[in-house]
């Protein structure tokens, strides 16, 4: 995606995937070779900002980095998932005045949570670990509802956001009971792969409408190149660029 838009702008940048297990390792060397931008993933969203300058607002309030840009040797900590999170709900339902069930408690549960309440909605969280999802819930001044079977005795929820890597290793895992699924819930899973979670099959056969992952894997990208850049990207660029490396997979 990055790539490809960095070419629709004729712009002099490459997009490069590496695996490290060493946070601070990582960090120095966008130091030592004048790395411009850096995308983390789990397990390092938690970490990173132990080896980094500075955080802004929304990174500092999430606890959690997903974006470093490198400002003359300063590295700087951003967190752009509950922006694509965000933008993803919007292309379906304005969360705005919603009640939201959020699931987990990770970097991904932190942003999409930190966005929604942002946005005016009214935040649940539910994890299987109640200390977890406590101090989520804490940090967040949002409630703590329990685990997520306890969906079960609430109906009132609009959206549900499920973030925790339950479907990914597995596709065929869900991590909630069917019956808390119910139309016209709006259900979202963060998990970018594969596309169909049998979450979000299961939602959408009972009449929810639904949000994949990697709706929000394209807008939160497209809101990095964005402070990578100092330029907005052609959207569709991405999107069809996206959808060539799925259709490969």
């Amino acid at each position: 995606m990055h790539t490809a838009a960095y070419q629709d702008l004729g712009l002099n940048y490459t997009y490069v995937a590496f695996g490290s297990d060493d946070t601070g390792g990582a960090a120095a060397a966008m130091r030592a070779l004048g790395i411009r931008g850096l995308g983390v993933t789990m397990p390092h969203k938690l970490r990173i900002a132990d080896h980094l300058d500075d955080l802004d607002a929304d990174a500092r309030a999430i606890g959690a980095v997903n974006t470093v840009i490198n400002e003359g040797g300063r590295l700087i900590g951003y967190n752009v998932d509950w922006l694509g999170a965000i933008r993803a709900f919007e292309e379906v339902v304005d969360p705005r005045g919603q009640r939201a069930a959020v699931i987990g408690a990770g970097g991904g549960a932190r942003a999409i949570a930190y966005g929604l309440a942002r946005c005016g909605a009214e935040v649940t969280i539910f994890n299987r670990s109640l200390e977890r999802g406590e101090e989520l819930a804490l940090a967040l001044g949002l409630r703590y509802g329990g685990p997520p079977d306890r969906l079960l005795d609430d109906d009132g929820f609009d959206l549900l956001a499920h973030a925790t890597s339950v479907g990914f290793h597995d596709p065929e895992a869900m991590l909630l009971p069917e019956a808390a699924l119910r139309a016209p819930m709006v259900v979202f899973d963060a998990v970018p792969m594969p596309v169909q979670t049998r979450l979000l099959a299961t939602a959408s056969a009972r009449g929810c409408r639904t949000i994949p992952g990697v709706r929000m894997q394209l807008h939160q990208a497209a809101a990095q190149f964005e402070l990578y850049t100092g330029q907005r990207p052609n959207l569709g660029v991405m999107e069809e660029a996206l959808r060539s490396a799925l259709a490969t997979l």
